[in-house]
């Protein structure tokens, strides 16, 4: 019997749509209907083309945010993205409902997680009498990809299912990537397509690629395999961005450089290696057709973590580094069994046909009764629907202002590869700030002193003095307290930034606030007139104590209204400590 299914994708890369695409022909070619939706367009008040936008201009301009956002829901809780869920569910019920209603379906399917939450939502509340299932697109299965509401989430590997099951699902099944059979692996075309190209028969083609929307550094990327040997041909796929294609031809890489193309099938097969940075569909469509993986310079957020999980289920190669890349280049190659592993990998990820655990979800289905009834009084509807906005509105703004800063997203850290190493900054009010002898104790260890805009603004010539001395000065925000966290963090960063500097003459490039720092501050210290790097202490101390010591670890000295013996012996103590250990003290402008 023939069976209707409804599928609900997101217009949010190719990704989400691919997989759609290829579920909806499977069905279609078994003898069913299917129809796809784009979850982006039930959104009212036009929210889900800025919900696109803003997320396609955090991944290109401003990375760090999207990791931050990426970080907060996957790791925060339903506390975070309960909310959210609401809110979106309130304002997409009735499309949905709609949508129900004309299709009919007996079954439906989610390929993006928030769709899949908002009706896990409803199946769990009663509201939906169809039965729902999640394609799960990414290997990395974070919290919004689960709803216990789901009656079905289908992986892409059994690493993903577990995943899934440790998130609260009760029936995650692993039936591989949804990829096109004219993906599968065959040379038909492969000699025509590297002449088509320039490819030299000696020559080892890499194909490059960085989705839809050319997001990540391709060009860095791409100049990396160049500079790896002549024997590397690099084929860069640029998607939907002209620009970024415009900008890698002026160039005049050693390569084929190509925009928008549906010829990914004979690339892939005229390819030796596919260097990737998402772990998105491209990847996928990488394993069915035998082309080994490689992710490199991954993209913020799901990006860095599916190529953890693809490289600890042996389906890829992950490198950090040039050196690394060089390596598995040539490991992935070259003819041999560790290229043969990876082959085999991906190509066991395709157990069964997930077109086909849809049908058997839909058989059961019972589609006369779709919804129970939910309908509210129209004012308490535009009532709701306010809400929700204001709920999405706010849950944009204030993402990790209380949680996520504690993961270390967009503070200042220790350079990668830097060891046997301490920061040290001390905090230091008027008095201590105008005693010369503590000033020259603090520079003699190499630690930085942390100045407030109102010490600064009375302070303008014992600054003077220590910038000429080449000491490390650190704003240490306004020193005052606000209610709104943005007017706050715009005080801090900014304005004091700027007070300091006219008292010092010397712009700070250093923050360390003396208060907790929330998100707020993340993005003020990126985005502000004075951009800085955001720095919180690992461990505070007061005079005369000192901490154990800890390579890598950032260290706050609050010396305001202490007696500056106290505070001599503390450094001191400091120092002796560092020697013993074998650490050295850094100030914390030495901070990435």
């Amino acid at each position: 019997m023939a069976r209707k299914i409804l599928i609900v994708s997101a217009s949010m890369g190719a990704g989400h749509d691919g997989a759609a695409k290829e579920l909806s022909a499977r069905l279609i070619g078994q003898g069913n209907s299917a129809e796809i939706v784009d979850y982006m367009e039930m959104i009212p008040f036009r929210l889900g083309g800025v919900v696109r936008w803003s997320y396609k201009f955090q991944l290109r301009h401003f990375a760090w945010t999207y990791d931050l956002t990426y970080q907060a829901f996957s790791r925060g809780g339903a506390f975070l993205w309960a909310p959210v869920v609401w809110a979106m569910g309130l304002l997409t019920r009735r499309p949905i409902r709609r949508v129900l209603l004309q299709t009919r379906p007996d079954a439906i399917v989610s390929t993006y997680p928030l769709a899949s939450l908002v009706l896990g939502r409803m199946r769990a509340k009663h509201w939906l009498k169809v039965p729902v299932a999640t394609f799960l697109t990414d290997f990395a299965v974070h919290s919004l990809w689960v709803h216990p509401g789901v009656d079905l989430h289908l992986a892409v590997s059994p690493e993903s299912a577990a995943r899934a099951n440790q998130r609260g699902s009760h029936t995650s099944v692993a039936t591989g990537p949804l990829v096109p059979e004219r993906f599968n692996f065959s040379y038909v075309t492969r000699d025509d397509t590297r002449r088509r190209l320039g490819i030299e028969p000696h020559q080892r083609a890499v194909l490059v690629v960085a989705g839809s929307w050319g997001v990540g550094d391709l060009k860095s990327t791409t100049q990396a395999i160049a500079g790896c040997g002549p024997e590397y041909h690099p084929i860069v796929v640029c998607g939907q961005d002209e620009n970024l294609r415009a900008n890698l031809l002026a160039e005049s890489f050693s390569g084929t450089i190509l925009g928008w193309t549906e010829e990914m099938p004979s690339l892939m097969a005229a390819s030796d290696a596919l260097v990737e940075n998402a772990g998105g569909l491209s990847a996928m469509e990488a394993f069915a057709a035998g082309l080994p993986v490689i992710s490199y310079q991954s993209i913020a957020g799901h990006g860095k973590d599916n190529a953890r999980v693809m490289a600890q289920a042996g389906v890829t190669r992950r490198v950090n580094n040039k050196a690394e890349l060089a390596d598995a280049l040539a490991d992935t190659t070259t003819p041999g069994s560790k290229r043969d592993e990876m082959i085999a990998a991906g190509h066991a990820l395709f157990v069964s046909d997930p077109a086909e655990s849809v049908e058997e979800l839909a058989s059961a289905t019972d589609s006369a009764a779709l919804m129970a009834p939910f309908d509210s009084p129209r004012g308490m509807r535009r009532l709701g629907s306010a809400a929700a906005v204001l709920v999405i509105l706010y849950a944009v703004l204030t993402i990790g202002v209380h949680g996520v800063a504690a993961l270390g997203v967009g503070v200042a850290k220790a350079p990668k590869g830097v060891t046997n190493t301490v920061y040290l900054g001390v905090r230091v009010d008027q008095r201590e700030l105008n005693n010369r002898a503590l000033d020259d104790a603090i520079h003699k260890i190499n630690a930085s002193v942390i100045v407030d805009a109102k010490v600064a603004r009375n302070s303008h010539k014992i600054l003077h003095q220590l910038t000429d001395s080449n000491f490390d000065i650190v704003n240490g925000g306004m020193g005052v307290s606000r209610t709104l966290r943005w007017a706050r963090s715009r005080d801090d960063c900014d304005t004091a930034s700027l007070a300091l500097a006219k008292a010092s003459g010397l712009s700070p490039k250093v923050f360390m606030p003396g208060r907790s720092i929330d998100a707020f501050d993340e993005f003020y210290c990126r985005t502000g007139k004075i951009k800085s790097k955001l720095v919180r202490a690992n461990t505070k101390f007061l005079p005369p104590t000192v901490p154990t010591l800890i390579d890598r670890k950032i260290y706050l000295l609050d010396a305001r209204k202490k007696s500056a013996t106290a505070v001599k012996a503390s450094l001191e103590k400091f120092y002796q400590q560092a020697q013993t250990k074998g650490l050295q003290i850094q100030p914390l402008g030495q901070l990435r």
